[in-house]
């Protein structure tokens, strides 16, 4: 009886769950249909406009970009349509969780990350990287440090600076990656690595790597990252390198975890760099920020513990469907050379290389960090304690992407006030927000004032 009861029950969860599904897509799939017809609606008035000749294409083709780019813009911030997208990323979570789904994808996590952090992750870190050795591992988080190899460099550097030409840095620099996608992006390739850049210009540089978590992970939180695995590293690298301190480079949200690291441990951090790092989320207006801040985290979470990547790689897909569509065919319709091909197949593959995100900590970024914006108010708790960024003492440098159409820039200029340092400053680029880390002119104008800051307080 209890059996039965128990069975019917079920059902019904099932049945309903099934019935939100339907009608929260048939709302969202309505929304879409609204903006691709409004758009292709613009695309033919343009099309057959008086005038339009061959010889304008280019010109056509950007004018075509920009007037649909900016109806998905729109259309795509409107409140109905977030509330929309909110609500059939809830049905679906409730779909999986009533129908048993999400606790499958939770078991098939916990293989996928053994196989991943044993087997893909070394092959990945070698490939076209810049020679590193682990120094610890944590559970699954990793700690690496990274040498300068001239004989695998060849004669294509002779020309550049190196350690040997400049002063050497006495303090070592940790680079702090986000949960987001791979840490690769900051050694992509040889001719666009960050770190190799800051290698050359002789320093002894350390990375933190994540790696990938299972659903016996789902419950760590930003405290765990932060007062665990980077204090237990830094500890180490003052140990390894006889340093009283070390600097901080966070990218993106690893900026949040070295401005919270920094105000939790002021007296073991001499420097902090962040990069393209979200901060006052009353300012940015991109439309990720938009949905993030309208998004139902706990029945996602509650359904699959971890956020699933193919989630994330479909949010940056929608954002911006015109670029999403346009770019593949208009890189291969032109010639490229060897190098080009490779840096942007390369890109393309660390773009859709996401990791789930533990589920604690996007809860917490997502609620503390840009629905109550309590980050950058500085009230902020981490394991019990109040992250005040005005405890934060020690020299900042702040690199904004002025282009970035994923943490708006004056988002990210807001933590120059927000900071307690008397030494602050800032660079403003014209660029995007991976065009920071991998752009051949953020290369050349960028990252040797990065490392001529760096080095002027080391």
């Amino acid at each position: 009886m209890a059996k039965d009861v128990f069975d019917t029950s079920s059902a019904i969860e099932v049945l309903d769950a099934l019935n939100e599904v339907l009608v929260n897509s048939s709302r969202f799939n309505w929304k879409l249909y609204e903006a691709f017809t409004e758009a292709y609606s613009v695309y033919l008035s343009i099309l057959f406009k008086d005038g339009n000749t061959s010889k304008d294409f280019a010109e056509f083709e950007k004018i075509i970009r920009k007037k649909i780019g900016n109806i998905f813009n729109t259309k795509f911030r409107d409140d109905n349509f977030i509330v929309t997208l909110s609500d059939v990323v809830a049905s679906y979570s409730n779909l999986a969780k009533a129908t048993g789904f999400g606790k499958i994808y939770q078991h098939l996590s916990n293989p996928w990350s053994v196989w991943d952090n044993g087997f893909t992750e070394p092959l990945r870190d070698t490939l076209w990287r810049t020679p590193s050795y682990k120094v610890t591992n944590l559970e699954k988080y990793s700690l690496f440090r990274y040498y300068y190899d001239k004989t695998r460099e060849g004669d294509k550097d002779k020309d550049k600076d190196t350690d040997d030409d400049r002063i050497h840095p006495t303090t070592p620099l940790l680079i702090v990656y986000a949960f987001i996608n791979r840490h690769y992006i900051l050694d992509l390739l040889p001719e666009v690595s960050v770190v190799r850049n800051l290698l050359r210009q002789g320093f002894d540089i350390f990375a933190t790597d994540w790696g990938t978590p299972s659903a016996f992970d789902k419950g760590l939180t930003i405290g765990h990252f932060v007062n665990s695995y980077m204090d237990r590293s830094v500890d180490l690298i003052r140990e390894i390198t006889k340093s009283d301190k070390v600097s901080l480079l966070g990218y993106c949200w690893g900026g949040n975890l070295v401005l919270t690291y920094a105000a939790l441990h002021p007296e073991k951090v001499k420097n902090v760099i962040t990069i393209a790092t979200p901060g006052d989320s009353s300012l940015d207006d991109t439309l990720l920020s938009v949905w993030t801040k309208g998004m139902e985290v706990d029945t996602l979470l509650n359904a699959f513990g971890n956020v699933p990547s193919t989630l994330l790689n479909e949010a940056f897909a929608l954002r911006n469907p015109v670029e999403y569509s346009y770019k593949y065919p208009h890189f291969f319709e032109q010639p490229h050379g060897l190098e080009s091909i490779m840096e942007f197949l390369a890109t393309e593959t660390w773009l859709y290389d996401s990791p789930p995100i533990i589920g604690e900590i996007y809860r917490e970024f997502v609620k503390y960090c840009y629905q109550q914006n309590l980050f950058i108010r500085n009230k902020m708790m981490v394991d019990g304690v109040l992250v005040n960024l005005k405890d934060i003492n020690m020299p900042f440098l702040n690199v904004v992407a002025q282009r970035d159409d994923l943490v708006a820039s004056r988002s990210s200029i807001a933590l120059n006030n927000a900071v307690g340092s008397v030494d602050k400053s800032a660079i403003e680029f014209q660029s995007g927000h991976v065009g920071l880390i991998i752009g051949q002119r953020a290369h050349q104008e960028v990252w040797p004032k990065v490392g001529d800051w760096l080095r002027e307080r080391s």
